[in-house]
């Protein structure tokens, strides 16, 4: 795994706050999938005692890097390598509901997420991240075992991606798998703030559920395929997309299969 260096940018004197303190915070992560040659993105989590977001940062160099990327692995990069659309995906909590916008060939897809219970275990377990203790926590979600790191010296219960629920903010995330992975490398926490974090959410409104999400999903990878399929040589069948394969684990989130 590589290191990640990590830096705290600003934090009070007193490295544990109290509840009723007002925090305002901003934390750098690496997101890596190993699915796509352990292909990796920024993001930046704020958020105050209210709500959070969860949103990508440096677009310009994942363009590059993607653009430079060997595609030996076909269509598993193909998400990333067809995207144009440079529109931050993100994912927004304001503890009473959560929605997320991700970019699928290039088509923006708002989401509202099911709400699910976060009842974590709790481990013994402790180590240091940064200069932060941070406890052990593991969870089953949508098909995979995660394990979580987190720290009550930033007591708020959010954390990168969907992840939260914990009493203090998650560090550091992945899947027993391995095949999802994030981790803080920025700090910068603040104290008795005027930190505002503003969200169109008359967009909202018009937000798929999970299951219509999923349903486009497929939607739009048969019209690449078909696209794909259109530019095929002679001779050859027509690409498809089997939506029970037995080769889909490296999807982030397992739904149950469809019967055959």
């Amino acid at each position: 795994m590589k290191k990640i260096f990590f830096i705290i940018t600003l934090l009070v004197a007193n490295s544990v706050f109290a509840q009723n303190s007002t925090i305002c915070g901003e934390i750098d992560y690496i997101q890596s999938t190993h699915f796509s040659k352990d292909f990796s993105r920024d993001f930046t989590l704020k958020f105050n005692n209210q709500n959070s977001i969860y949103s990508e940062a440096n677009l310009n160099k994942t363009k590059e890097k993607i653009d430079q990327s060997d595609n030996d692995d076909g269509r598993k990069l193909s998400r990333e390598i067809s995207r144009s659309n440079l529109t931050p995906e993100f994912y927004y909590n304001d503890r009473s509901e959560f929605h997320f916008m991700e970019v699928w060939f290039d088509e923006e897809l708002l989401v509202k997420e099911d709400s699910f219970q976060w009842i974590w275990t709790l481990k013994d377990e402790q180590k240091k991240i940064g200069g932060f203790t941070c406890q052990k926590a593991s969870i089953e979600f949508r098909g995979r075992t995660y394990i979580a790191w987190f720290t009550k010296e930033i007591p708020v219960p959010y954390g990168p991606w969907k992840f939260n629920g914990l009493s203090g903010l998650i560090l550091e995330v992945y899947d027993t798998d391995r095949v999802f992975h994030i981790v803080a490398k920025k700090v910068k926490i603040e104290k008795n703030p005027v930190c505002k974090i503003t969200v169109d959410k008359s967009k909202f409104k018009s937000s798929l559920t999970i299951d219509q999400y999923r349903k486009r999903k497929v939607e739009l990878i048969k019209e690449d395929l078909a696209k794909l399929s259109a530019r095929l040589p002679k001779g050859y069948g027509p690409l498809k997309y089997d939506e029970n394969c037995d080769d889909c684990r490296e999807d982030v989130e397992l739904f149950p299969k469809k019967a055959k």
